[in-house]
Parts: structure tokens; sequence; C-alpha cells
């Protein structure tokens, strides 16, 4: 049998005063975005692009930039961040010391990005679309520097315009970019409108350079909010960071540390849309589970053996798989 719990008069009053000011704030709650953290200190966007800070309550769990939240100014004018929105996806990396960390929410799109010098190992660009699909987002192909494409000795030129033409043939976007003479900035700037981004590869390919070209706002303005937001003297790239472009709604995240994505477990569709010509040939391998190593009828293999699929691509498909 269970036992109602009586309540005196003073506690139910207090019960009903704070259902009312609970549903007066949900009724009154701002949409908004997290544009970075520091700590339980957090900097927020709201629908007119204003930046405010602010701090969440407990029971909306740990934030991370790029997630989208609801928020209102308690009685004293500090911003309170009371919902958080049910995320797309969520980029988990590790730290310096092992530890799983949150670095961005919500991400449209990952521009993986490669250069003429340096040029980026193909095994790792395309770990890093499955990964990508894995999310899941859309990936895409930034080829940069490509003004120093003449000047190279024909065998690293030939390396490069080979793995380029053979992503593009399994149907990943490619963009091709260069600063310097200004080719390719303005499809760049066509595919990040109203989405948000990502920007992953090594250092030196040109991604601050590329992102200075399309985002002001990573150079300019937002650095010094941020800057005194994180009580440092100059930006840097500790915490994820969401830089707004000045002609649209979309936005570049600035994570540390991010050059492919390590993926634990790999989504079997996600290995598929990273290989598609291994998973189209796969359809016609005598069995439906065959792992294309030495079992009889396999047209993997046998695609290989015809040169249709590179044995390089193979390889890396086992190894993920």
């Amino acid at each position: 049998m269970t036992r109602k719990i009586r309540l005196s008069k003073q506690q139910q009053r207090h019960i009903d005063r704070r259902r009312r000011v609970d549903d007066q704030a949900e009724t009154s709650l701002s949409p908004g975005i997290v544009v970075t953290h520091h700590g339980h200190d957090l900097l927020i966007e709201d629908s007119d692009h204003q930046l405010h800070r602010g701090r969440a309550r407990r029971t909306v769990g740990r934030l991370t930039t790029g997630d989208r939240i609801r928020w209102h100014c308690d009685e004293q004018g500090n911003v309170m961040i009371e919902q958080r929105e049910d995320r797309r996806n969520l980029l988990i990396r590790p730290d310096a010391y092992g530890k799983k960390k949150m670095m961005a929410a919500n991400i449209d799109q990952v521009m993986v990005i490669t250069s003429v010098l340096p040029w980026m190992n193909p095994d790792v660009v395309e770990r890093t679309l499955v990964a990508v699909f894995a999310l899941p987002a859309t990936p895409v192909i930034v080829l940069n520097k490509v003004d120093l494409l003449p000047g190279l000795p024909a065998g690293e030129r030939r390396s490069i315009e080979e793995n380029i033409a053979l992503w593009e043939s399994l149907g990943f976007e490619v963009i091709r970019t260069s600063v310097k003479s200004g080719e390719g900035i303005e499809a760049l700037r066509s595919r990040l409108h109203e989405q948000i981004t990502l920007m992953v590869g090594l250092s030196g390919v040109g991604k601050t350079s590329l992102s200075r070209e399309v985002t002001p706002s990573a150079d300019q303005a937002a650095i010094g909010e941020i800057s005194t937001f994180n009580r440092e003297g100059t930006h840097t790239t500790r915490a994820s960071t969401l830089y707004r472009f000045p002609d649209g709604d979309g936005g570049l995240i600035d994570a540390p540390g991010v050059r492919d994505f390590p993926v634990e477990e790999v989504p079997s569709a996600a290995l598929d849309e990273g290989f598609p010509e291994i998973h189209a040939a796969s359809a016609y391998c005598r069995f439906n589970d065959c792992r294309h190593i030495n079992e009889p009828g396999c047209a993997v293999r046998a695609a290989v053996a015809d040169g249709d699929i590179l044995e390089r691509r193979l390889a890396q498909y086992q190894a993920m798989r």
C-alpha cells in the first residue's frame, strides 16, 4: 500500500509558485546555438546573431559547440540555458590524455582539406570520408594550392591528379582552390552557404587561409569576443568555436587537433558509402557473406584483377571492416 505524503500549505504554495515560474520560462525561452565554451561558461548566439555569455542548468547536461539550445534571462539578468535540443550528430575525439571529449554537434558537412603541397596520404583521406559518413554528415574534398600543381615533378603531379580523378569518378565532390589565384573560392563559398561545416586536414594545407577568405569573422571581431570570453590575450584553438559568415546563416567550426577521424566501430552503411565500387561489385559475389579474401566466386577480387578496383582500396576496406 502506497502512503500518501501530506504537504504543508507553505510547501504546496512553493511547489505551485515553482510550477508557474517554470511554465512562464517555458513559454519565453529563446532559441540559440552554442558558439564556444570555457569550463562551465558558454558563449551562445541568439536568433539575431548576437552573442551572450551564460551558463546551463545541471539538468541540461554537457554542451558543446553547435548544440542548439533554449535559454532565457533570469531575474538578475543572467543568461540561463534551460534545454538542449536533440542532436543530429556528435563529434567525439580523445584528448591528449586519451579521454573522450565532445568537440562539435549538428555538423552538416565536413571539408576534407588536402593540398598540392603538402599532399595528404590518400588512405587518410578515404578513412576520413568513411568517418564523416558515419557521423552522419556530407564530406567534401578540397584540393588547395592548385596554383602549385604545374611546378611539381611529373610523377608527383600525376599521382595527385589520378587520386582526384578516382574520387570524382566514385561520386565524391571535389573543389579545387587557390587563395593566391582565387580559383575555386566562390565555389567554396557557395558550398558553405547555410551549412555548418567542419574543416579537417594536415597542418600546412591552408585551412586558416581558406577560412579567412570565406569568413572574416575567424580573423577579426569574433576572435576579440572569444579571446575576452576565454580570458586569454590571443585566440588559440583550445576549444571548438563556431565562426559565422557575413552574408549567410552558415558557419565554420574551428576544432582543435582534428586531422582525421578515428572510428572505433565502422557502420556498414558508412563503409559502403566510402567504398561504393566495392559495395557495387560485392552484389555479384557467389556468397552473401563474402569477405573478398580468398572465397571462390568473389566478384570484388575479380574486379581487382581486371584493374577496375584498386588493390590499395580493397586492403583499406578490409582493414576498416
